[in-house]
């Protein structure tokens, strides 16, 4: 029998998405997952059940904060931080305003200190992120046609390339439930 490579995917879709999380550190953060793929089906589902992210976390907690000639000068203390405080002040200030000096050293321009300090980051958020990112990278391609079930424990994703059948998302629905259950 000739394999090709489509099928070798089909047949190690868990293999591959442990990888995806690994390659992007967050194999912890998942409690569990489950997919569902055969070439012959027409559709791809995958379930996880996400481990519990740490609460929100103020700026002032992760960084020195003092005011600069320019606005505001900020020096991280926990690196673990560092990519997700430089996202957030991209969001909120923009790449123009956010001056990165060093790894750890930035200044934001007309932000004053105590704007930043009440700031929060939200590790939730950028968990569910990441998980998305590694679930698009083992989503097959062309399989556009998706439905989403995305609670604070399970986030369920089913996709074809043909039209959504009822019968397919209560399958999604039932493999959904199914993960709470097994959350305990």
């Amino acid at each position: 029998m000739n394999r090709t490579d489509e099928s070798f995917a089909y047949e190690n879709f868990d293999s591959i998405f442990r990888q995806v999380l690994q390659d992007l550190g967050i194999t912890r953060s998942v409690d569990g997952f489950r997919i569902i793929a055969d070439p012959a089906a027409p559709y791809f589902l995958i379930s996880i059940r996400l481990g519990r992210a740490r609460s929100a976390v103020k700026v002032s907690d992760m960084a020195q904060l003092n005011s600069h000639s320019r606005g505001t000068a900020l020096t991280i203390t926990d690196e673990g931080w560092a990519p997700a405080l430089l996202t957030k002040l991209w969001q909120i200030y923009g790449r123009d305003r956010v001056e990165q000096l060093t790894r750890f050293e930035m200044v934001v321009r007309n932000a004053p200190v105590e704007e930043l300090q009440s700031l929060e980051l939200d590790p939730g958020e950028e968990l569910k992120s990441k998980i998305l990112d590694a679930v698009w990278r083992v989503f097959p391609e062309g399989f556009t046609v998706r439905y989403n079930l995305t609670d604070d424990k399970v986030m369920t994703i089913i996709g074809t390339e043909h039209d959504m059948k009822e019968e397919w998302i209560k399958v999604a629905r039932i493999i959904h439930e199914d993960m709470h259950k097994e959350a305990g």
